[in-house]
């Protein structure tokens, strides 16, 4: 480790406090030389000049009453003598004339000042005095000063700088360079320095922390040296051969280390194998040497594990097999480095083989009477898996697109004034919804058809269910302007019950949108009673339930009754040609009640409405259990987020690779009054998380560079990313997918399409503090 050249801190320091000191002090003394200086000898040069008139004016005026110009010239001799004077100027009052004139205007270098006096005989004025003196010799006198006051000061200056500098030096910089070079001693491995050091204030101290970090290098280096002997001693003595593998940048092989075991398996020393591979590979069977290169260049360009079984020739002429196995590790020169060890199968292959003999005339047997039966199951798993993955990968297509439709639908809706663009924004919607609904009709049931249905055990009222579900019909049936009703039994009213209340509200929705759906004047009616009495169980009671939905629409023919319930089957034809709809509805329905030990029926006559109903055991506690708290909300759930958002700033940061899903979140999130920051990949959420502080992270999972499950483990490593709420907004809505977003460390799921409300209550959920995160803090 070489000593990096830098720039000296006493030398910055010294120019520093130079600068800092000298020319603040030649400034300020200049100036204030300069203000008050100048004033003072402007005022001398005043009172020179009032001095010199009252030398003139008491020797003149008896002269210039006689007019004895001779004795005047040598009082006015006596005042030019003065370097100073420029002209001196006497008249005559009574003749108006000059009686004497002296101007030497060679002596006018720089400013001048005039004084003036009347020459008085008595009380009568009898001439006039007028003096003119240049400053300049004044002024190159406080020039002077000037200099003298600024090689003072700043010789004070230096000289009190230089012996700080020299105590800094002497007592701070000399010895952090001696810390300095023991510290560099101890980066370069030199652990026998010594540093001498007989100080106790803070070098001193500072100095012994750095001798007992030396010692503690050292111990360490030690036991990693011994932990390194072992490793080698354990290396070479494990069956088998130990080895590193370097694939260097210009495409050469190299061991990097290797155990002496290689001597055993090809007659070729470490040494030797350390310099070049080439060795190594000249020794495996010529048939197995192009497949061994090629795996383990597979292996580089993949970064999996590299194994693969090969020969070796013998000195006595017979095959040796042998297994390699190692993991590939990329340096950072772009080299590859694996980790792996050689073992003897030739034993094994030879069983191996005895084995195959044995089973190869059953095997043809059994081969022959299964044929059939194996290709019938491989395409039966071969069109499931299709089938699975055909719906997974439609869906998650259809959702993208059908995510921007509804969103931007529901954004225009919100600024649509007209009524003519809101019906058609209305019409958009709704065909939008039924599109939604076809597929998760589609996804449903090839999830139910599947087995991959879970069903949970959790309190719930059927107050609350009945409720829910009459809230999510309402603004469909105000708009065919039909009554929805609610009857629900007294003993079952507020009575905790234990069940899956989700997959009882998805059939008794699918029953309230087929009542709204045939109903065009009426009623709606939602009812729940007893359908039996109950009967005692282990943790209580369990309760017969019979759900009805009830409508006074156009009514079901008795022989088309029985197709109601069977997949893909609807009324008649003309149904849906008029309403629409897949004919999965009602299947998935009996498909859920079966799941739950229930059934469903439905009692119609045609023109006079119909009343679909779902009957299922559930269990009441014995011991009273808290039913689930509804808080009263009187606002929308987007006021109740936007109000949220005004009491405290929230920055959220979506990661999407989506221009239109970009677009359509923006505007949803903004017009609830949330600050939105766009990620178009993991990678960039990562480094903005690592930037920015947000409230909340909303995560797709299929993006370029770094993928939404990468993105959100790299966050979670994050100090800000531990407690910090992710979900996951994606077209995948298959359970599989979002156990993976779960797993990956996101703690809700949002499936694309998303609807504005459902987003807006999740988002109001976690901002609001009812639910924290648990996923960094493992």
């Amino acid at each position: 480790m070489s000593r990096k050249p830098s720039s000296s801190l006493f030398a910055a320091l010294a120019l520093g406090a130079s600068i800092g000191l000298l020319v603040p002090a030649l400034i300020v003394g200049g100036l204030f030389i300069g203000l008050r200086e100048s004033t003072v000898t402007e005022q001398a040069l005043q009172r020179d000049i009032d001095a010199k008139l009252d030398v003139l004016a008491s020797s003149l005026p008896e002269l210039l009453w006689n007019l004895d110009a001779v004795a005047a010239r040598e009082v006015v001799s006596a005042i030019v003598k003065s370097p100073e004077v420029v002209r001196v100027s006497i008249s005559d009052a009574s003749q108006g004339l000059p009686f004497i004139e002296n101007h030497l205007p060679e002596r006018r270098l720089g400013k001048t000042l005039t004084g003036e006096r009347d020459i008085l005989r008595g009380a009568t004025r009898i001439g006039h005095i007028q003096i003119e003196i240049d400053d300049h010799l004044s002024t190159a006198a406080l020039l002077r000063q000037r200099w003298l006051y600024g090689a003072t000061v700043g010789g004070q200056l230096l000289v009190s700088l230089a012996l700080v500098l020299w105590l800094l030096n002497s007592r701070l910089f000399r010895p952090l360079r001696v810390l300095g070079g023991f510290a560099n001693d101890l980066a370069q491995g030199r652990f026998n320095a010594k540093l001498e050091h007989t100080r106790q204030d803070e070098i001193g101290q500072l100095g012994g922390h750095l001798e007992h970090m030396r010692d503690a290098l050292q111990q360490q280096f030690d036991a990693q040296r011994a932990l390194i002997e072992r490793l080698r001693g354990m290396a070479e003595t494990v069956p088998g051969v130990v080895f590193q593998l370097r694939l260097a940048v210009n495409g050469e092989f190299s061991f990097a280390y290797v155990s002496e075991a290689v001597r055993e398996y090809f007659p070729v020393g470490s040494a030797e194998l350390s310099r070049s591979a080439a060795p190594w590979f000249e020794r495996i069977n010529p048939d197995d040497r192009a497949a061994v290169r090629e795996s383990l260049l597979a292996s580089a360009r993949s970064l999996s594990p590299w194994q693969q079984e090969f020969r070796t020739p013998q000195p006595d002429g017979a095959e040796r097999w042998i297994y390699g196995n190692a993991i590939p590790q990329r340096e950072a020169d772009g080299g590859m480095l694996w980790h792996g060890f050689l073992t003897d199968i030739s034993r094994q292959r030879r069983d191996a083989l005895e084995l195959e003999r044995y089973r190869h005339h059953l095997e043809e047997l059994v081969e022959a009477r299964t044929a059939e039966l194996a290709e019938a199951s491989q395409a039966a798993q071969a069109a499931s898996l299709a089938k699975s993955a055909f719906l997974a990968n439609m869906s998650h297509e259809i959702r993208t697109p059908m995510n921007a439709i509804i969103g931007l639908t529901y954004l225009a809706q919100s600024d649509a004034v007209e009524p003519v663009q809101q019906q058609r924004l209305q019409k958009v919607a709704n065909a939008a919804e039924h599109l939604l609904s076809v597929i998760n009709n589609v996804l449903d049931f090839s999830k139910i058809e599947a087995g991959k249905v879970q069903l949970e055990q959790r309190p719930f009222t059927v107050d609350e269910v009945l409720d829910n579900i009459a809230n999510m019909t309402t603004q469909a049936a105000a708009a065919k302007r039909l009554r929805v009703e609610t009857d629900i039994a007294p003993e079952l009213s507020g009575r905790v019950l234990l069940g899956d209340p989700q997959r009882i509200a998805e059939v008794l929705l699918n029953f309230a949108g087929n009542a709204v759906k045939f109903t065009e004047t009426g009623f709606v009616r939602l009812a729940v009673r007893l359908d039996g009495e109950p009967t005692a169980a282990n943790t209580g009671t369990s309760l017969p339930l019979r759900f009805e939905v009830q409508d006074s629409g156009i009514g079901i023919a008795a022989e088309a009754q029985p197709r109601l319930f069977r997949d893909f089957e609807q009324a008649d034809s003309s149904t849906t040609r008029r309403y629409g709809g897949t004919g999965l509805g009602l299947a998935i329905c009996r498909r859920l009640a079966q799941l739950m030990g229930g059934r469903v029926g439905v009692d119609s006559e045609l023109g006079s409405g119909s009343c679909f109903w779902f009957a299922l055991t559930v269990d009441a506690p014995a011991r009273a259990l808290a039913a689930p708290a509804i808080q009263a909300r009187p606002h929308s759930v987007r006021e109740r987020l936007a109000e949220l958002a005004r009491s405290q700033p929230l920055r959220i940061l979506l990661a999407e690779d989506n221009a239109v899903n970009q677009e359509v979140a923006v505007a949803l999130l903004g017009s609830a009054g949330l600050t939105v920051d766009v990620a178009a990949d993991g990678q960039q959420a990562v480094d903005m998380m690592r930037a920015g502080d947000y409230a909340l992270v909303l995560m797709d999972v299929q993006m370029p560079v770094m993928d939404g499950l990468d993105a959100t483990r790299a966050i979670r490593r994050l100090p800000q990313g531990a407690e910090l709420p992710i979900l996951a907004m994606t077209a995948n809505a298959f359970d599989e997918e979002r156990q993976r977003c779960l797993d990956a460390g996101m703690d809700d799921h949002v499936a694309k399409p998303v609807v504005a409300e459902q987003l807006f209550a999740t988002l109001y959920d976690w901002l609001s503090g009812t639910r924290t995160t648990a996923k960094g803090r493992s």
